[in-house]
């Protein structure tokens, strides 16, 4: 009956009549009726008729005015109100279709760029152990223009998770009204810490396979486009980090500490020295 609303109001329309009469009374007149001095006249059918009678002689004593009164055009008005109101609870029900829809493609999307990312290691590890050095060189050469791509499109996953923390509103009330679950702001998070990983990741992969090439111009570019991105995507706003630290469901202020860290890091490393570079260790310590 639901989904049928316009067959249904036509069954009403066609079980009530188009217009009902009602019985305008003075109060003195009501009064009487209330006390029995006075009562409608009815047919023998039972049907009411436009006069009063005093019951006692039988008399008509006054005729009864009456009013026509509409019924079905309001009936009709509340039922296509009513039918308006499923009309928009199935086009929500279909808008919240899509909206999973559509986020299950985005986290799809996720996992091929974080899988795209981990082959990039995988990649180098494998070319490092190859004999040939011209084969060797040109699946380094790979490795690193297969990294490039990768943390270029994990960089612009960031950004677009980093917009979507910043639009969420910090008042409680703007949470209530218009902020997403927090279900939604976790899994937000955690794409943000595991995408980062990956970048860190596959630009260390990056400039190991341009210094195992004797480039190390090129992998010390490589690093500092990487500080660069993440001085701009979360240094620069003030007090992003710190927002990221109060959602983050981790106890630990990842943000506020490790963005800094892995930043000035980047800009101290001494590229004459190559142990540094690879991120080894020196005397037993890591770099």
């Amino acid at each position: 009956m639901l989904y049928s609303a316009p067959s249904f109001i036509n069954t009403v329309k066609a079980s009530i009549p188009d217009a009902t009469f009602q019985a305008i009374l003075t109060d003195e007149q009501k009064s009487q009726i209330a006390q029995g001095v006075l009562k409608l006249m009815t047919k023998k059918d039972g049907s009411l008729m436009a006069n009063l009678v005093n019951p006692n002689t039988n008399r008509i004593v006054s005729t009864v005015s009456l009013k026509s009164v509409k019924v079905t055009p309001e009936i009709s008005h509340a039922m296509t109100s009513y039918a308006t109101q499923m009309q928009m609870a199935q086009i929500a029900e279909q808008i919240q279709l899509i909206q999973v829809a559509v986020e299950e493609v985005r986290q799809g999307q996720e996992y091929d760029r974080l899988a795209t990312a981990y082959s990039c290691q995988q990649k180098l590890l494998q070319a490092m152990t190859i004999k040939n050095p011209e084969l060797k060189a040109m699946a380094l050469l790979r490795v690193t223009s297969d990294a490039e791509d990768s943390r270029n499109l994990l960089m612009q996953s960031q950004n677009a998770n980093l917009t979507f923390i910043k639009n969420q509103p910090e008042s409680f009330w703007g949470k209530l009204v218009s902020g997403a679950t927090p279900e939604k702001v976790n899994s937000r998070i955690n794409e943000i810490r595991e995408s980062l990983c990956a970048v860190n990741m596959v630009s260390l992969s990056e400039a190991i396979a341009y210094h195992e090439m004797g480039e190390t111009e090129a992998a010390r570019l490589s690093l500092q486009y990487y500080a660069g991105y993440i001085q701009k995507a979360y240094l620069e706003t003030k007090g992003l980090v710190e927002r990221l630290d109060l959602i983050d469901p981790s106890p630990e202020n990842y943000w506020s500490k490790t963005l800094p860290d892995i930043e000035k890091k980047i800009q101290v490393l001494p590229f004459n020295e190559e142990h540094k570079l690879l991120g080894g260790k020196e005397d037993g310590e890591e770099m």
